[in-house]
């Protein structure tokens, strides 16, 4: 193989990882940055008194679906929560809110964008 085609090959898996979002924890696919939802980003402080930075994608395939879902507490009015794990490794990323629409609010320091 040419060193060119090898060069074309590492630009197309670049460009390919750089479209996907990820777990920071194992690098599992978690969800694509064309599925994010306006208004994207959201800071919010829980009763616990920690901040989190949160993007909100329509869907995150590569993020489990855990818990009961409440309502208690939601940052979102109208919508009950669950929390979102990555779907490989378990690592807490963020919540799926549920209401008039389903979405995920995904905690940016855990994710590779």
């Amino acid at each position: 193989m040419s060193k060119g085609f090898s060069i074309e090959l590492d630009e197309v898996t670049e460009e390919k990882t750089q479209k996907s979002v990820r777990c920071r924890n194992c690098e599992h696919v978690v969800t694509s940055p064309e599925l994010a939802v306006q208004p994207h980003e959201h800071t919010f402080r829980n009763p616990g008194g920690y901040s989190f930075h949160v993007l909100c994608y329509s869907d995150a395939p590569g993020a489990a679906d855990v818990g009961d879902a409440t309502t208690q507490d939601s940052w979102f009015p109208k919508y009950a929560w669950t929390f979102a794990i990555c779907a490989q490794c378990h690592t807490h990323l963020g919540w799926w809110y549920v209401g008039p629409d389903r979405f995920a609010g995904l905690i940016a320091t855990r994710l590779i964008r």
